[in-house]
C-alpha cells in the first residue's frame, strides 16, 4: 500500500509551511500551549477569537444600535448607523489588540529562550535541510501520520526543528527512520 499523498498535503505539519524559494521552519515551542497556529501563508493566527468574528459582531452590533436608535426613520437610522459603526470596529480593534499584547507567543518565546530564532528558511541551497523538510511534509501528508498510527507522540515538528535549526545529526537520523517506510516481508510500519 502506498501511503504517501502526492500534491499539496490537505493537513500540513503545524510548523512547516512551503515558501516559494523554499521552506520555513518553525520551532513547536513558539505555539506550544497557546491559541495561536501558523497559518499557510507563514503568519500566526489567533483561533479562540477569530478578527472576522470581532469585525461582524461590529458591524451587527452598529446594526443594532442604528435601528435602536433611529426612531422608524431611515435617514436617523442611516444617520446612527455610521457614526456607531466606527466606534464598534474601533473597539473590536482594542479588544483584538489588547488580546495579541498579552498572548503574544513571540514575546512569550523571547522570554524564554532570549533573542533566539522561532523561525528558519530553508532554500535549495541547502540540499541535506531541504531534503527532511520534504520528507517530513511528505510524511505528515499521509493518513498514517493524520491518523497517529505513525509518530503517535507527534514528534515530527521537533526532530525537524532539531535538525534544520539546530544542525544535530541524530535528529536527522531519526526524523529519516520515521518517514521512511519499512520495506520487505517484515513491514514494521505503515
Amino acid at each position: 500500500m502506498n501511503d504517501f499523498v502526492a500534491g499539496a498535503p490537505a493537513d500540513r505539519l503545524p510548523t512547516l509551511v512551503r515558501t516559494r524559494a523554499g521552506y520555513r521552519v518553525y520551532d513547536p515551542a513558539l505555539i506550544a500551549g497557546t491559541d495561536y497556529v501558523v497559518d499557510d501563508a507563514g503568519d500566526l493566527v489567533y483561533t479562540k477569537l477569530p478578527a472576522g468574528a470581532m469585525t461582524g459582531s461590529a458591524v451587527v452590533a452598529a446594526a443594532v444600535v442604528a435601528l435602536t436608535v433611529g426612531e422608524n426613520s431611515w435617514s436617523w437610522s442611516a444617520l446612527a448607523f455610521l457614526v456607531c459603526l466606527p466606534v464598534a470596529l474601533g473597539l473590536a480593534i482594542g479588544v483584538l489588540s489588547v488580546i495579541h499584547a498579552v498572548t503574544d507567543p513571540v514575546r512569550a518565546y523571547r522570554a524564554r529562550t532570549g533573542h533566539t530564532r522561532f523561525a528558519r528558511d530553508i532554500a535549495a541551497t541547502d540540499p541535506a535541510s531541504w531534503q527532511l523538510c520534504a520528507r517530513a511534509e511528505r510524511l505528515a501528508a499521509t493518513p498514517s501520520w493524520q491518523a497517529g498510527r505513525i509518530d503517535p507522540t507527534r514528534t515530527l515538528g521537533v526532530l525537524l526543528w532539531t535538525a534544520v535549526a539546530g544542525g544535530e545529526a541524530w535528529a536527522a537520523e531519526a526524523l529519516t527512520q520515521l518517514a521512511e517506510p519499512a520495506t520487505g516481508p517484515d513491514l514494521t510500519s505503515v
